[in-house]
């Protein structure tokens, strides 16, 4: 159950942020961010993707910590949590970097710290699951995600900074738009991969049983 909620929320984010680009064409995509597009007349798809997100993230860190994660998987709560806060209070329309409003702030906030913790988490969780056998399968996929989505977060922070600068060289709208692709593609992995709980316990328990045998 937690899988299946887990997939149909980041396929319906997948689906609303993709179709916000579509009929939104007021904006460029190439150097404006997704959030920015709330602003526009169909600005709700902008919403109900980041509510999809934050649902779908909350279900794979549910099952992920059921299978003992540790703090990797409390990095997966306070990811989905920020992208609700994100959906909440919504971004100001571009062009107004310089005086902006408190909703634009508590936005950006949670989404650069749900950005990172997300990144950390990512790296941490799957550094770990690399050495358990139960992973085998999806071990090369979940790693190349890893990395691939650090090295996209690290490109989108340089293109943060060189807007932040007014300098406007760096396509920060397609970055982001890497980054939540690969961050989405690893959670959507994850979900397919991460072990049902009772099964765990199932495990655990026969492992224990025969040890005292």
């Amino acid at each position: 159950m937690t899988k299946t909620l887990s997939l149909a929320g980041l396929a319906v984010a997948v689906f609303a942020l993709a179709l916000s680009d579509v009929v939104n064409r007021g904006y460029d995509p190439l150097t404006e961010t997704v959030s920015r597009y709330v602003n526009q007349p169909h600005g709700w798809l902008v919403t109900v993707g980041l509510l999809a997100v934050a649902g779908g993230s909350a279900a794979v860190a549910v099952a992920v910590r059921a299978g003992g994660s540790g703090w990797g998987g409390r990095l997966l709560h306070f990811w989905a949590g920020c992208v609700l806060v994100a959906a909440v209070f919504p971004a100001d329309p571009p062009g107004n970097w310089s005086r902006p409003s408190l909703s634009d702030g508590v936005h950006g906030v949670a989404a650069w710290a749900g950005f990172l913790a997300l990144a950390i988490a990512i790296v941490r969780l799957t550094t770990v699951w690399r050495r358990d056998p139960a992973w085998a399968s999806k071990r090369r996929g979940l790693t190349v995600l890893a990395w691939a989505s650090a090295a996209a977060f690290v490109l989108f922070a340089v293109a943060f900074v060189d807007k932040a600068a007014l300098t406007h060289t760096a396509p920060l709208g397609l970055a982001e738009r890497v980054v939540i692709a690969l961050d989405l593609a690893w959670l959507a992995l994850a979900a397919t991969s991460v072990r049902p709980w009772a099964a765990i316990s199932g495990a655990t328990g026969r492992a224990v049983a025969g040890d005292v045998k």
